[in-house]
């Protein structure tokens, strides 16, 4: 399937998972709910605790949630397809436990992923298929208004600056 890219509908999937905020067992996110009301920006990544996406992918939007925000944004989905409790794990570590509006969402059969034309094959490493790395802004209406696909582990147009930049 050939990547996402503006203008298209942001794909909706009920087959993706996260741990609410105010915690308790994993549940189904339910993107259709919200796809049609909320601007959001989804970060996709590899996987959680990797280098790249722990040390210069997830820290920019963190630290810049705040900011992502002000500009309208609803919240920031991160989809990676580790399960829900390394997820929890790793937004823990990465010292955002709190931050309500960043949601760390599980796709562990990569049917998000899929429908996004974002996987990338990374068996050569042991981490076998994956979420590959990107960042979109999706307005009100579900329409993809930026599309920022990196190529293979690469870490630049889909940074948090970028996304703010283009909000």
């Amino acid at each position: 399937m050939a990547p996402i890219k503006r203008g298209d509908r942001f794909p909706t999937t009920d087959d993706v998972y996260y741990i609410p905020p105010e915690g308790g067992e994993p549940g189904p996110l339910e993107l259709s709910k919200f796809v049609k009301t909320k601007k959001f920006v989804v970060v996709s990544v590899p996987g959680a605790f990797t280098p790249p996406c722990t040390e210069q992918h997830l820290p920019g939007y963190i630290k810049n949630l705040p900011r992502i925000l002000s500009k309208g944004v609803d919240f920031v989905l991160v989809i990676s397809q580790n399960d829900p409790f390394v997820l929890k794990g790793w937004k823990k570590e990465l010292g955002a436990a709190d931050a309500k509006k960043l949601v760390f969402v599980s796709d562990p059969n990569l049917k998000l992923t899929k429908k996004l034309g974002s996987t990338i094959d990374l068996s050569a490493i042991g981490l076998g298929t994956r979420s590959g790395r990107l960042a979109l802004i999706v307005n009100r209406s579900g329409i993809v208004e930026y599309a920022a696909i990196e190529n293979g582990g690469e870490v630049d147009v889909s940074t948090a600056q970028k996304i703010i930049a283009k909000l």
